[in-house]
């Protein structure tokens, strides 16, 4: 969505205009949040965060100046710093490793890095050959497997039932084991 589709929706119906953004837009606004609070936050705080992203931009974006006709800057710029700072408040909690009592812990063993290495390589692979699977069903897997999310949560992101996603999930790991066994992987 443009930045001038935006304002022009917004002078008809504004709840319409925000229902448009929210749907283009929240796939990638979960994306950024659970990206940098996985590791400090529950499902809830993520939830969180991408609600007050969105409130936050809808407070803000229609009485921005207009610099150019892209949404999306936008939209990235507001989630990046909200999940940064909901990072911040998370973290703030959290016990600090001490040095002394767990050295080990900070310095991992050669073989470690190793093993990490190789199945950060294998991750990469399988998430290409997931997007390799093309659309709906790239999306389905990524949100069933990934976002544990059930089929009707799915409907949300795809313009299918929740028993058309059930039977593209089906099909899309089928072709996914495939894919897998042609590029020896075993997971």
């Amino acid at each position: 969505m443009k930045h001038s589709e935006y304002r022009q929706l917004l002078k008809t119906d504004k709840s319409k205009a925000q229902r448009a953004v929210f749907d283009e837009y929240l796939n990638y606004v979960y994306t950024i949040a659970f990206n940098r609070l996985r590791s400090c936050g529950s499902k809830e705080d993520i939830d969180e965060c991408v609600s007050d992203i969105f409130t936050d931009v809808f407070a803000s974006y229609e009485y921005r100046p207009v610099t150019n006709d892209d949404i999306k800057g936008f939209i990235s710029t507001v989630a990046v710093r909200k999940s940064a700072a909901y990072y911040n408040r998370l973290c703030k909690n959290t016990k600090n490793i001490s040095l002394d009592d767990e050295l080990t812990n900070v310095f991992p063993s050669m073989d470690n890095i190793t093993e990490e290495a190789e199945q950060n390589e294998t991750r990469r692979n399988i998430l290409k050959l997931i997007e390799s699977l093309g659309e709906p069903d790239s999306t389905i897997i990524m949100q069933k497997y990934y976002y544990g999310r059930n089929s009707r949560e799915i409907s949300k992101f795809v313009s299918l039932s929740p028993a058309m996603i059930r039977v593209h999930n089906s099909r899309a790991l089928k072709k996914l084991r495939k894919l897998l066994l042609d590029n020896d992987i075993f997971i």
